[in-house]
C-alpha cells in the first residue's frame, strides 16, 4: 500500500497540512503516518534528577499524537489507516530514517505559522527537509484545501534538462491524477542565448512528449509573483520543482523570499529530486 507521511508539531500549519495529507491519501487508497520528533532537554535539579524522563516524554507524544489523529480522521470523509509515530531525534535524522523505512510517495509539510519566530522555525524544518530529503515534499500553503488535481504545472529553467528532469515521477503524477501539465520557464533575465533555449526546450520537448504539454515562458525577476501570475492564469492545483536544480528552490523559500512567500503564494508546491 502507498505511504504519505505528514510531519506533526500541533501548530494549525502543521493541523491543516496534515488534514490535506489525509485528503490526499483518501485519494490515492494510502496509508497516512503522522510524524512527531523531539528532542529531550534534560534539565539537572540540586540532586542530580531530570524534571521529566524520557519515559514520560515519549507517552506524552504519542498522546497528543493519538488526539492529532483523531482530529485528522475526523475531518476526512472516509476511514483511512492512519499510523503514528513519536521519537526523541532530531526532525530531518527521524524523517529521513522513517522515508527510508516506509518508502513515502509524498511527504507533507506546511510553511507558515502563528508568529514570526513560528513561521521562522517552521519554514527553516520545511525548507531543510526540501534540501535533505530524497522523497518528494509537497509544501501545503496556509489554508490550502485539498481539491482534485486536474492541472499540474513544471517550473523549468531550460538547464541541464536531460541530466535533472525527474521524468518519471513527473509523469507517474500527471497521470495518477489524469491531470493536463502545464511547462513553465521562468528566466531572471535574457542571458540565455536562443540556441541554448531550442536546444534545451527541444530536450524537455522530447522527455515529456506522451504528456502533450503546454508550454510557456515568462521572464520575471520575483518567482514568487512570476508564478503566482501563471498559476492564476492556468488555474493550475499544484505546481512542481526541483529543489537542488540551481537553486531554484532557494530563490523561492530563501529567508530574504520566505515573508512574501508566506503572504502570497497560495498553491501547493510538490519538490521533487532530479
Amino acid at each position: 500500500m502507498k505511504k504519505i507521511i505528514a510531519p506533526v508539531d500541533f501548530s494549525d500549519v502543521a493541523a491543516n497540512a496534515a488534514i490535506f495529507a489525509g485528503n490526499l491519501a483518501e485519494f490515492y487508497g494510502a496509508e497516512l503516518w503522522l510524524y512527531h520528533s523531539y528532542e529531550m532537554v534534560i534539565p539537572v535539579t540540586e540532586y542530580g534528577y531530570s524534571y521529566v524522563s524520557i519515559v514520560e516524554m515519549q507517552e506524552a507524544a504519542e498522546h497528543e499524537l493519538n488526539a492529532f489523529k483523531d482530529k485528522v480522521q475526523g475531518a476526512l470523509r472516509r476511514t483511512i489507516t492512519i499510523n503514528i509515530k513519536a521519537e526523541n531525534a532530531t526532525l530531518t535524522e527521524g524523517l529521513t530514517a522513517l522515508c527510508d523505512e516506509v518508502k513515502p510517495e509524498f511527504v507533507v509539510m506546511g510553511l507558515s505559522g502563528k508568529n514570526a519566530l513560528t513561521r521562522l522555525v517552521v519554514g527553516s524544518n520545511t525548507i531543510r527537509a526540501i534540501h535533505q530529503l530524497t522523497y518528494p515534499v509537497l509544501v501545503i500553503p496556509p489554508k490550502a484545501a485539498f481539491t482534485p488535481v486536474r492541472k499540474i504545472g513544471f517550473a523549468c529553467d531550460y538547464k541541464k534538462v536531460l541530466e535533472t528532469t525527474p521524468v518519471q515521477p513527473l509523469k507517474k503524477l500527471v497521470l495518477d491524477f489524469n491531470a493536463e501539465l502545464y511547462v513553465l520557464n521562468i528566466e531572471y533575465n535574457n542571458t540565455m542565448t536562443s540556441d541554448e533555449k531550442l536546444k534545451e526546450s527541444q530536450h524537455i520537448s522530447e522527455l515529456l512528449y506522451d504528456l502533450k504539454p503546454a508550454y510557456q515562458t515568462i521572464i520575471s525577476g520575483d518567482i514568487t509573483n512570476g508564478i503566482n501570475w501563471f498559476a492564476d492564469k492556468e488555474k493550475i492545483d499544484w505546481m512542481v520543482m526541483i529543489p537542488k536544480k540551481h537553486n531554484l528552490v532557494e530563490k523561492v523559500f530563501g529567508r530574504s523570499q520566505t515573508k512574501e512567500l508566506l503572504h502570497h503564494t497560495h498553491l501547493p508546491v510538490l519538490c521533487m529530486h532530479e
